[in-house]
C-alpha cells in the first residue's frame, strides 16, 4: 500500500505569487492609464481642431 505525503506549501511561494500577481495588476492599470491619457489627448485635439473649422465658417476668426 502506497503512502501519500502532503506537505503544507511554503509561505515564500505564496508570497511570491501575489507578489507577481500585483505586480500583473499594477501593469495592466498602468497600460489602462497610458491608453486613458491617449485617448484624451486625441479626444482633444479633435474637439481643438473642430473648433477652429467651426470658427472659420462662421467668420469668428481674426479681422484684418
Amino acid at each position: 500500500m502506497q503512502q501519500i505525503i502532503v506537505k503544507e506549501a511554503d509561505r515564500w511561494g505564496r508570497y511570491v505569487a501575489l507578489g507577481f500577481a500585483a505586480a500583473t495588476i499594477a501593469v495592466v492599470l498602468l497600460v489602462g492609464l497610458v491608453v486613458a491619457m491617449i485617448a484624451a489627448g486625441a479626444c482633444a485635439l479633435s474637439i481643438a481642431v473642430a473648433a477652429r473649422a467651426l470658427r472659420g465658417l462662421f467668420g469668428g476668426g481674426k479681422k484684418k
